[in-house]
């Protein structure tokens, strides 16, 4: 087993073609495994998968009357109850297949529109497969609450036991490959309790889209905020360069690296097979679509993700001048304050923005500006782990003596998200090859002029210079980030407005109205 492992090694260095051979078949002798307990497990679903059928009533192709039973419409997404971008995109998508199907219904293109029934809604089935408890009553509610969403229609639940299995924290090694077969398990639980007619998954879990299509027969449609693997990753890895997702054990060892790339080549092929199963792909930015055209072989579109743009405008350019606690202030005493939107994830790269930050405050000819400023921290935690990552930032936050200067909101409402938008100046993210960046448009849409990272769906579709000048910044160092900070927060305060004014008119690009349009049209294309 050495000797081969040598050849691997070898062959990484020397010969990309049969390193490219090895990788695709052990691909494909995984994915034949897999396949095989798939259908041993299938067989015995059966039951279950008739009991949710009729607690929903679909338990037969026929509705009320004779007329065909209504279209149901899975949505896919384990994490529903949490707070992020792609819930967003859940509630927005479910949101705008209602809305289309209302207004089929209205105009009598629906052959299922029962005339003695009023509730037009009731005529399509929405289901989402969730880990959460929350019945459909309470996942509406928390839609309303956090993201400004109101869904139309009821939702049903069906609830999913092995979500855990999916999380990366849950595996030490090889987590992207064990992740893959953990949705696998977590997609068979779900299309086995209820098998729909359109499956859309929303989170992103490919390894599933082969079964929906072969073994339980969905149209499948894939909204793809990030490709799982990509040729970007796997650059950074032969190169060595040490981050979230290559320790530097294996940085440093060209053995471990060449093992590693092939690592994730075999699942670069296997991910590729997947998402050739797919109806329909759509993507979240020109940066995604790019990877997952190359790695899937589709021509995927682009749906740029809902942003909550139409309220946001809403708000004042001009920001009141406040002290530290919100109360007015005079001009020398007022706080500009810079926000920092996101869930503490690994990837978001909070520490950095500390840095930049620290960097911020040890400038010599530190003015009342800078020296009052705040930077204000609003994000999630999912689990154990995102609690242990704010711990630790805080925790730096105390080790370079910013707590007078750093503030942290933890699971925000959207009103408070709201107010802290309001209040904020610029805007701060900095997560590598961030695929989109939906807290960058709400910087942008709230009057906060963006500092993001030079990579990603910032780079390339959100923080783009207008004909009258930028629209906000892009930073690729800590010390860079410190010096657009540095030169916003010294602006006076119409020069900051001129550019928070582009920059909302291009957040427009970006709206719910516009995602529901696209989206719509997307399943539209394929008779979805």
């Amino acid at each position: 087993s050495y000797s081969g492992v040598s050849c691997v090694t070898r062959a990484h260095m020397v010969e990309p073609g049969r390193f490219d051979n090895l990788a695709h078949a052990i691909a494909v002798s995984v994915l034949a495994i897999v396949f095989v307990h798939v259908a041993l497990l299938f067989k015995r679903t059966a039951h279950a998968r008739r009991s949710t059928k009729r607690r929903l009533g679909l338990a037969s192709n026929t509705h009320r009357g004779g007329a065909p039973r209504p279209r149901v419409y899975g949505f896919y997404h384990p994490t529903s109850a949490d707070g992020g971008g792609g819930e967003r995109v859940l509630w927005a998508a479910i949101d705008a297949v209602q809305r289309r199907d209302a207004a089929r219904r209205a105009s009598g293109e629906d052959a299922t529109k029962d005339d003695d029934d009023d509730n037009d809604v009731e005529k399509s089935v929405t289901v989402v497969y969730t880990s959460s408890n929350l019945s459909g009553e309470g996942m509406i509610t928390r839609a309303k609450a956090r993201f400004g969403i109101t869904i139309r229609g009821p939702i049903h639940t069906v609830k999913l036991t092995r979500e855990r299995w999916t999380r990366a924290e849950t595996y030490g090694r090889c987590t992207i490959a064990k992740q893959a077969l953990g949705s696998v398990a977590l997609g068979v639980e779900a299309l086995s309790a209820l098998t729909p007619d359109v499956f859309i998954d929303t989170v992103g879990h490919a390894a599933i889209y082969p079964l929906s299509k072969y073994v339980f027969r969905c149209k499948t449609v894939a909204y793809v905020h990030y490709p799982t693997v990509s040729s970007d990753m796997i650059e950074r890895v032969r190169e060595g360069r040490v981050m979230y997702n290559n320790s530097g054990r294996f940085a440093a060892s060209k053995y471990l690296t060449g093992l590693k790339v092939l690592y994730y080549r075999a699942f670069s092929a296997a991910y590729g097979w997947c998402g050739k199963s797919c109806s329909c792909v759509m993507v979240n930015s020109s940066w995604t679509k790019a990877h997952i055209d190359a790695l899937w072989g589709v021509n995927s579109k682009v749906v740029y993700p809902p942003c909550n743009v139409e309220d946001l405008t809403k708000l004042p350019l001009t920001r009141q001048r406040l002290d530290k606690l919100g109360n007015a202030a005079k001009k020398e005493n007022a706080c500009l304050r810079v926000i920092s939107v996101g869930q503490f994830r690994p990837e978001k790269a909070h520490l950095e923005q500390v840095a930049a930050w620290a960097a911020l405050k040890k400038v010599k000819s530190l003015s009342y500006k800078l020296e009052n400023a705040i930077l204000v921290f609003v994000g999630g935690c999912r689990d154990d782990g995102d609690l242990e990552r704010l711990k630790d930032l805080k925790q730096s936050v105390k080790d370079l003596e910013l707590e007078k200067s750093v503030e942290f909101v933890v699971d925000a409402s959207y009103d408070e998200l709201k107010r802290q938008l309001s209040r904020a100046s610029v805007g701060i993210h900095s997560m590598i090859d961030e695929h989109f960046g939906i807290c960058v448009v709400e910087y942008m849409a709230a009057g906060a002029v963006p500092v993001a990272h030079a990579s990603g769906g910032p780079l390339m579709d959100i923080v783009v210079d207008s004909p009258e000048g930028p629209t906000g910044y892009t930073a690729l160092s800590v010390q860079e980030y410190a010096d657009f900070l540095q030169h916003l927060l010294m602006m006076s305060r119409p020069e900051r407005e001129v550019i928070a004014a582009r920059a909302r008119k291009q957040s427009l690009l970006f709206t719910e109205e516009k995602f529901r349009k696209k989206f719509i049209d997307a399943l539209a294309a394929v008779d979805l």
